[in-house]
């Protein structure tokens, strides 16, 4: 088994490295954020994949949203999923239209503004839970217009909703948020109802960025939900985690 990892906004492929995941590839989302949703989504597919065989797609957050429109545009060409802290995307027009005009300005922001000043606006925000500057955000300094560019090119507010699309996938998918992160976890909560081979599981204690709170933890709730092939669970359901990394009964 082997996976095809995308990591967050301001993030790097040490985000999925540090799960020491088997058979892992990390992707460098600056290097392709020149490309639409749709040409990314066929580059996973090809090139970025090549090599390995029905990979499992796993993306968290930003990387999430660019997985979905893999598995929604290529089906076939994944052995199952795993999703962190991601968006299926924004139901109503004027959402979008909002969320397009906010992604504008970050991305000016990106450009113009002090780096470290850039980055302690954008983790002050409250799903980050108002966390300082990590070294890794740090040294993204020289690629702030990658950055930039990806605030345009791949804004929520540019992506489709694709809740009806995804339900061509019908390979597993673990759905994975943090407690604390209520708006996201409610959102994972809804996609039981796209997908015909589904499991959430909801770390308690985290917050959004789970593969920074508990990497660990994650990593062992993908190996055990895995057991060394793609299974994740054959029916739908949400499971709250203990941090030994064992599962707790189903939420109601």
């Amino acid at each position: 088994m082997s996976f095809l990892a995308l990591h967050g906004n301001l993030g790097s492929p040490a985000d999925w490295e540090a799960l020491s995941l088997p058979g892992l590839r990390a992707v460098d989302l600056w290097e392709h954020s020149a490309l639409s949703y749709f040409e990314f989504a066929h580059e996973l597919a090809t090139t970025l994949s090549a090599g390995l065989e029905k990979p499992v797609l796993a993306g968290y957050s930003l990387g999430g949203r660019l997985a979905l429109y893999a598995m929604a545009m290529h089906p076939d060409r994944w052995s199952g999923a795993v999703i962190v802290s991601a968006h299926p995307g924004l139901c109503c027009v004027e959402d979008r239209l909002a969320r397009r005009v906010s992604d504008e300005l970050w991305a000016r922001d990106a450009r113009e503004m002090a780096w470290p000043d850039f980055l302690e606006k954008w983790n002050s925000q409250a799903v980050f839970g108002g966390a300082p500057p990590t070294a890794t955000q740090l040294a993204l300094a020289s690629r702030r217009e990658a950055i930039a560019l990806a605030f345009e090119t791949w804004s929520l507010g540019r992506q489709d909703d694709l809740r009806r699309s995804l339900r061509s996938f019908h390979a597993p998918v673990l759905w994975i948020t943090g407690e604390k992160d209520e708006k996201f976890t409610a959102l994972a909560a809804e996609m039981g109802e796209v997908f015909t081979d589904f499991h959430h599981e909801v770390l308690p204690g985290c917050g959004h960025r789970v593969l920074a709170e508990q990497p660990e933890v994650v990593a062992r709730v993908i190996g055990t939900r895995s057991g060394g092939g793609v299974q994740f669970g054959t029916t739908s359901g949400t499971n709250e985690t203990n941090f030994d990394g064992r599962s707790r009964q189903p939420l109601e």
